[in-house]
C-alpha cells in the first residue's frame, strides 16, 4: 500500500511557528530569504497565508517580504531571479531582488574557481542583512527543514563538533556579530544583536514541503548545483543520505533527539546563581557551582559565561574557546575543584578572552585577595569563596605601542561625531566598543562648548580602556552627561 505524503496543514504550521518566538515582541514585518526553490517557496506561502488569515490576532507580524539574492555565479542566476520574482508576485507578496556587489563596498572579487560556497554564503547573509534594513524587518525567516538539519548535524560531527553543536540548527537564534560580514566593524556588529533568524520548518522533512507546493500549485525553481557532490561537503552528504533513503519525522538520527533538558534550564540556573557584579562580568559562589553536578550542564554553563564576558564577537566560536575540549576541561576542573585559595589556584585564562579569578564573597559583595608574605589567606566573618569571570586584561597602551600595535581599546570617535554634525544629521550616533558596550550619543544635545572644542584638531574625544568611560582629552576628564549613554549589550540568555 502506498502512503500519500501530506502537505503541511494550517494547524501544524501554527505550532511550528510558535517554536520560533524570539525574546522580543513580533515585529510588523518579517523578511524571508527566498531562493525560489521548493523550501523557501513553501515557507513563503505558509507565512503569507498564516498572517493574512490572522489579521485579527494581536502580536503577530502583519507583513512578509520576500528577498532573493542574485549571486551572479551561474549563467542561469538572472533567469532564476525572474522566476522567483514572478512566483512571489503571484502570491501577492512584496519581493526584492538583491544583487551581490562583488569587488565593491568591502566585498571580495567575484569568485571564479575553487570552493565558492563559503564566499557565497558570507555574501548572501550580508546582502540579506542590508535587505532587511531596506524593508524595515528585524527577523529573517529561512526554509531549512528536517533533512537540512540531519545534514548540518552530520557535517558538524565530521568536523569534530561536540554534542551541543551536533544538535543542529535552532528554531530561533540571534543574528549576532560579524555573521556574514567581510572584515570587522560596521553596523552589523551591533545591529545584529537586535535581529533574529527563525527556521519554522525544522520539524518537517522535504517531502512534506514538496507536497505543500504541489497541493497549492506553487511554482518553484531547482538549483542543479545542490545535487553536485563534488562542489560541497553538504552536497556529498545529501547524495549519501538520498541513496540510503529519505528522512522523515520518525527516523531522524538519535543525536538530534537526545535529552537536551539541561539546555532548557540554563537560563534559570545562570540567573538564579548570579551575584551582583560589574557590567560584563559574572560572579558565582563555589557553593552554587558545587550544586551543579551534571557534566553536560557544567560545560554548557561555562560556554554561556564565556560568550557573555568575551570581547570576541558574540555568537562566534572564538568567544567560546572554539569549544576546545582541553580548554573547557581546564575551566571546569578548576571551578568545580576544591578551595582555590587552599590549592593556590591563581587567576587564569583558558581562551576566549575571559579571565577567571578566585574571590572572597560576602552577601552581594566580593573582593580580590592578595596573599600575605607568609602566603596565608584570611577570610573575614561570613565570607565564602567563588569565581569572577571577566574580560581578559588587555596589554597596556605602552606595551602595544612599543611593539608597533594600535590599541583597539583606544578609539578616537571625533571624526564620526563631526561628520554627522557637519552633514546636519543630529540623530543619535551609536558606536560599538570592545564588542561589549554600545555607546549612544545624542548629538542634538551635545553642549556647544564641547562641539566648539573638538573642532580644534588638538582636541579629541576617545573611548579608552577603562570600561564605560569616555574622555575629553584636553582635560583627561570623564564626560558624564545626559547626551551620552553606555550599555552592556551581550545577553546571558540562550538566544
Amino acid at each position: 500500500m502506498t502512503l500519500l505524503v501530506r502537505p503541511i496543514s494550517r494547524d501544524e504550521f501554527i505550532r511550528a511557528f510558535r517554536l520560533c518566538k524570539p525574546l522580543v515582541l513580533w515585529p510588523e514585518t518579517i523578511a524571508i530569504g527566498n531562493s525560489g526553490g521548493p523550501d523557501s517557496t513553501g515557507l513563503l506561502f505558509l507565512l503569507h497565508r498564516y498572517f493574512s488569515e490572522n489579521l485579527h490576532v494581536s502580536n503577530l507580524p502583519r507583513r512578509v517580504v520576500s528577498l532573493h539574492v542574485d549571486h551572479g555565479l551561474q549563467v542561469a542566476s538572472g533567469d532564476m531571479a525572474k522566476r522567483c520574482t514572478n512566483n512571489a508576485k503571484s502570491m501577492g507578496v512584496e519581493h526584492h531582488v538583491l544583487k551581490v556587489p562583488w569587488s565593491k563596498d568591502g566585498f571580495p572579487k567575484l569568485p571564479t574557481e575553487g570552493p565558492l560556497e563559503h564566499s557565497a554564503r558570507l555574501a548572501r547573509y550580508r546582502v540579506l542583512f542590508d535587505g532587511m534594513t531596506q524593508v524595515n524587518a528585524s527577523i529573517l525567516a529561512l526554509g531549512h527543514h528536517a533533512d537540512d538539519q540531519v545534514e548540518t548535524s552530520l557535517m558538524r560531527i565530521m568536523k569534530g563538533s561536540t554534542e551541543d553543536g551536533a544538535a543542529g540548527m535552532k528554531h530561533c537564534r540571534r543574528w549576532g556579530m560579524n555573521f556574514g560580514y567581510f572584515g570587522a566593524g560596521g553596523p552589523m556588529d551591533y545591529e545584529g544583536m537586535r535581529r533574529w533568524i527563525i527556521r519554522p520548518l525544522l520539524t518537517f522533512p522535504k517531502e512534506r514541503l514538496l507536497a505543500t507546493c504541489e497541493e497549492n500549485k506553487l511554482s518553484y525553481v531547482t538549483d542543479e548545483t545542490n545535487f553536485q557532490p563534488e562542489l560541497t561537503l553538504r552536497n556529498a552528504l545529501r547524495q549519501w543520505l538520498a541513496n540510503d533513503g529519505k528522512q522523515s519525522e520518525v527516523n531522524i538520527p538519535n543525536i538530534l533527539t537526545k535529552d537536551s533538558s539541561h539546555i532548557n534550564i540554563l537560563d534559570f540556573m545562570l540567573s538564579r546563581n548570579a551575584l551582583r557584579s560589574p557590567p560584563g562580568t559574572y560572579l558565582i559562589t563555589h557553593r552554587s557551582l558545587a550544586s551543579i553536578e551534571n557534566p553536560k550542564v557544567q560545560r554548557a554553563i561555562i560556554l554561556r559565561i564565556l560568550r557573555y564576558a568575551s570581547f570576541h564577537p558574540w555568537g562566534s566560536l572564538a568567544a567560546q574557546v572554539n569549544r576546545r575540549t582541553n580548554s573547557l576541561s581546564q575551566i571546569v576542573n578548576k571551578l568545580w575543584g576544591g578551595n582555590p585559595f587552599e590549592e593556590q589556584i591563581r587567576p587564569f585564562c583558558a581562551g576566549g578572552g575571559v579571565s577567571w579569578t578566585p574571590v572572597a564573597i560576602s552577601g552581594d559583595k566580593f573582593r580580590f585577595i592578595d596573599r600575605g608574605s607568609n602566603g596565608n589567606i584570611n577570610f573575614r566573618n561570613s565570607e565564602t569563596f567563588g569565581w569572577l569571570a571577566s574580560r581578559q586584561n588587555p596589554p597596556s597602551h605602552e606595551t602595544m605601542s612599543g611593539h608597533g600595535f594600535t590599541n583597539p581599546l583606544r578609539v578616537d570617535i571625533t571624526s564620526r561625531i563631526l561628520s554627522k554634525l557637519d552633514s546636519g544629521d543630529t540623530a543619535s550616533l551609536e558606536v560599538l566598543y570592545d564588542n561589549r558596550f554600545i555607546v549612544t550619543m545624542n548629538l542634538a544635545s551635545i553642549p556647544p562648548e564641547i562641539e566648539k572644542s573638538i573642532r580644534n584638531p588638538d582636541n579629541r574625544i576617545c573611548e579608552v580602556d577603562q570600561w564605560k568611560q569616555i574622555y575629553w582629552r584636553p582635560y583627561e576628564k570623564e564626560i558624564v552627561a545626559p547626551w551620552i549613554e553606555v550599555d552592556f549589550m551581550r545577553p546571558l540568555t540562550t538566544m
